[in-house]
């Protein structure tokens, strides 16, 4: 793992713990790596965890602030982004799983061996929370701009000729 900040569910209490994970230099480029990213300037994941006894389930929620650079898919230039994204995530420990029982329960990660990691939470919030295709102010239109249809392309339409010579019968 890049990033990896492990919690054991058996240890925490009924209350809320709260924990503030901040990825090293080396582990922010490991992760740009992974995802593609040029680069990750800034990562924070504020997370707060709750057990949920009756359910044999533990609550992660929390939000991610990160400043990534991502190249434009069309002219790759790098462009900046800062995420601030709130996230909420179920996880269920597998030993008491019935499927039947979390069929209506929406979302949910499974956790296994008393181990859920936090820190491989935030990275896969921080995926996919970025933009998949990133691109450049104005540029796209550039780009793109030639492969447009415009009104003079739809009164030109291949089987126009067609539609003229079957109107004038």
């Amino acid at each position: 793992m890049e990033f990896s900040f492990l919690i054991h569910p058996s240890e925490l209490e009924e209350i809320e713990k709260k924990f503030v994970l901040n990825p090293e230099s080396s582990e922010k480029i490991a992760l740009a790596k992974r995802f593609g990213f040029e680069e990750i300037k800034s990562f924070t994941i504020n997370v707060c965890v709750k057990t949920i006894k009756a359910k044999h389930a533990v609550r992660v929620s929390g939000n991610i602030n990160a400043k990534i650079v991502q190249n434009c898919v069309v002219s790759m230039v790098p462009l900046e982004s800062i995420i601030d994204e709130t996230f909420d995530v179920d996880f269920y420990d597998i030993s008491h799983v019935v499927t039947e029982t979390f069929l209506d329960d929406g979302l949910f990660e499974i956790y296994e061996n008393d181990v859920i990691d936090l820190g491989e939470v935030g990275a896969q919030e921080l995926a996919l929370a970025a933009n998949p295709y990133p691109r450049a102010e104005g540029l796209a239109d550039e780009v793109i701009g030639p492969y447009l249809i415009t009104k003079e392309d739809k009164k030109n339409k291949p089987f126009a000729a067609l539609a003229g010579i079957k109107q004038k019968k």
